[in-house]
């Protein structure tokens, strides 16, 4: 079988020009940045190359890339438009990879080309942060921000401060206002380093940070099925990406940068905006309130995936009506626009390929109830006057998951289909919630008792839910049913009732 690389596949290593580089290698970046380039370049819209430079002293993803000559597949597979969707298609994008632990020099080098004028980053959210043991001699420090601070400051060097060798900085850590928040740490650097006034002002002047929002499900190296895989493309990668055919890309600023990176009428599903917030606001309530509104019962039903989920004639008909009927209705956002996302959301959900663990959207659940899902939970009540017997349903499914006696720190373990799961939380979350249901007397009245210690906790949830009587009630007896029903049935009376 050949290898995927240089010596087999001639004519498909890079030969653009370096134009963008890459602190981050992983599946995710490459199957959405680096697959986003390669449709430019198949479109002959931006002839350029992406130079990846590995984010951590013990990452192996460079050497694999180097060991390939940058070539990688992408296997996108899912449902879109009601069509079985499953390509294979081999990505050249990336020019080089770079250890900067072992070749620094080679990554300041990259600042002094000037056609490379682009900067993507995925380092996860742990690394867009401050460390403050980074200093301006090492070589090279660890964080992201601090390496790119040194970066920008050699361009600045290099080319004497020329207003026009300023970078546009694009990165996609799954962070609000995340490229404000990586201009702040780079600024802070500055300080704590006392680099020259003068290079302060032309990084604040000369180069551009963009807030992004993406958008991709990538399930990356497929070694449960690399053997059949292999076969089907006739060749070894051992830089498989998986992911679904769904992506989103939205990027806050003016549309200049379209000058420079050509991704507006170019097919692809980006937005170049003054503000993105409402594109976030859809993400977070539709697709993440979605799985955060649904998964607790469903899991509490004995499912696995989120594709059994949808796929079961209650729990997948119930995910739909909640999305559909209750989250929507509450979100303020232009209704066609949200109604096209939410189809996208359940066909994501159906997706076959990708087998998303209920048991890992359940991690830290708390938090991603306050913010997922509380705000459908009083929006909705603002506009309708009542509270969605839905919604109300899945915050009492969530709380029944904490009705456990085994707790750990942050950990807590829960009887799942015959075995133990272990799930995390905020400690103080965990502590709260599972000594509120030592209240709990198998009646409806103390179910109530348990509502109220944990609604009312403004700590947990920023505000008193008590002032909602009708929410504790609603909460109260779908709790009580929980315990006492058969968690499907609840579901299947809840269909029924707007049939």
């Amino acid at each position: 079988m050949n290898k995927l690389n240089a010596d087999n596949f001639p004519e498909l290593i890079c030969k653009r020009p370096e134009k963008i580089i890459q602190f981050g290698e992983g599946n995710f970046i490459r199957a959405f940045m680096d697959w986003i380039i390669q449709q430019l370049n198949n479109q002959n819209k931006f002839n350029g190359s992406v130079v990846a430079i590995q984010p951590t002293p013990h990452g192996k993803v460079v050497g694999k890339l180097n060991t390939q000559n940058g070539l990688f597949t992408t296997i996108l597979r899912g449902i879109q438009d009601g069509q079985t969707v499953n390509t294979k298609e081999i990505i050249s994008s990336i020019s080089r990879g770079i250890n900067p632990y072992t070749n620094w020099q080679d990554v300041l080098k990259c600042a002094e080309n000037p056609e490379i004028e682009i900067v993507f980053s995925n380092t996860t959210e742990a690394g867009l942060t401050y460390n403050n043991q980074d200093t301006a001699t090492m070589a090279p420090p660890l964080s992201f921000p601090a390496k790119l601070t040194l970066f920008l400051y050699h361009r600045y060097q290099y080319f004497h401060g020329d207003a026009t060798k300023g970078m546009y900085i694009i990165p996609c850590e799954l962070l609000e206002n995340n490229g404000q928040l990586l201009k702040s740490i780079i600024l802070k650097y500055c300080k704590q380093w006392q680099l020259p006034s003068d290079f302060i002002t032309w990084l604040n002047a000369h180069n551009k940070f963009y807030n992004t929002l993406v958008d991709r499900v990538v399930s990356g190296y497929p070694k449960d099925e690399i053997e059949t895989l292999t076969q089907e493309l006739g060749y070894d990668d051992i830089l498989i990406a998986c992911g679904e055919p769904f992506h989103f890309l939205a990027i806050e600023g003016d549309t200049s940068l379209n000058e420079k990176l050509p991704l507006l009428n170019s097919g692809l599903n980006v937005v170049i905006e003054n503000d993105i917030s409402q594109y976030r606001q859809r993400k977070v309530r539709l697709l993440n309130g979605g799985h955060t509104a649904n998964v607790p019962a469903s899991f509490l039903a004995g499912l696995n995936t989120v594709a059994e989920m949808m796929n079961d004639q209650i729990t997948g008909k119930f995910a739909q009506q909640t999305i559909n009927n209750h989250i929507l209705p509450s979100v303020s956002m232009d209704k066609e626009m949200l109604i096209d996302f939410a189809n996208a959301v359940i066909e994501r959900f159906q997706n076959p390929f990708i087998k998303h663990q209920l048991a890992s959207i359940l991690l830290n659940c708390t938090s991603k109830f306050k913010a997922r899902v509380l705000p459908s939970i009083l929006e909705y009540h603002d506009k309708f006057h009542t509270f969605s017997q839905n919604l109300s349903f899945s915050f009492a499914a969530y709380i029944t998951l904490y009705n456990t006696s085994k707790i750990n720190g942050n950990h807590f373990y829960i009887e799942h289909n015959g075995t133990t799961c272990e799930l995390t939380d905020d400690e103080y979350a965990i502590q709260k919630l599972t000594s509120a249901w030592k209240y709990y007397a198998k009646t409806q009245e103390s179910a109530t008792v348990v509502v109220n210690k944990i609604l009312g906790d403004t700590n947990l949830w920023g505000i008193n839910l008590t002032t909602y009587p009708e929410l504790i009630n609603d909460v109260s007896k779908y709790l009580y049913a929980i315990d006492t029903q058969n968690i499907k049935q609840i579901m299947q009376s809840l269909l029924l009732n707007e049939e």
